[in-house]
């Protein structure tokens, strides 16, 4: 009798690990989305942030504290907001950042964040640093295995 308990016992801890499994490899295999691209200039006098970009922004001599900015910037904190299924754990997914110069087209970064635990929202958000920019456009490109979205920063420099 013992061991028929024990037997039963083995049999369901194999099911739980096999539907754990299952279910772990069917979030990895989700389609994550790119929802939305926030950017927020950092200020340099107060160490605060900007409202995220809207597009309607003039980014004109914005190192100098020019344009719409309050204050020099030359740097920024890029928030991606990425959906897929309310609190599940994808383990091998990644949100990919490659930001171009605007005006030569010319790769100036590389970076790439783990997506981790969607919220019970479906969302999670992965940030990034945008180091450094001037006086030309910056175009960003972020993608997941399963979208992208680009987005252009017109900074412009001049008299």
């Amino acid at each position: 009798m013992n061991v028929e308990k024990m037997n039963s016992k083995a049999l369901i801890r194999l099911i739980v690990t096999v539907i754990f499994f299952l279910v772990s490899k069917g979030s990895d295999a989700q389609s994550s989305q790119i929802a939305e691209v926030k950017v927020r200039l950092f200020f340099q006098y107060s160490g605060e942030f900007s409202q995220p970009l809207n597009g309607k922004e003039v980014l004109w001599n914005v190192m100098a504290g020019g344009g719409d900015v309050t204050e020099p910037t030359t740097s920024a904190f890029v928030d991606i907001v990425v959906s897929g299924l309310p609190n599940t754990y994808v383990a091998k997914q990644a949100v990919d950042l490659l930001v171009k110069n605007g005006r030569t087209g010319k790769i100036v970064e590389r970076q790439r964040g783990r997506i981790g635990i969607y919220g019970p929202s479906g969302e999670t958000h992965v940030g990034f640093w945008l180091r450094s920019f001037s006086c030309d456009p910056v175009i960003l490109v972020v993608s997941t295995a399963g979208s992208s979205k680009s987005l252009t920063l017109p900074f412009r420099c001049g008299e």
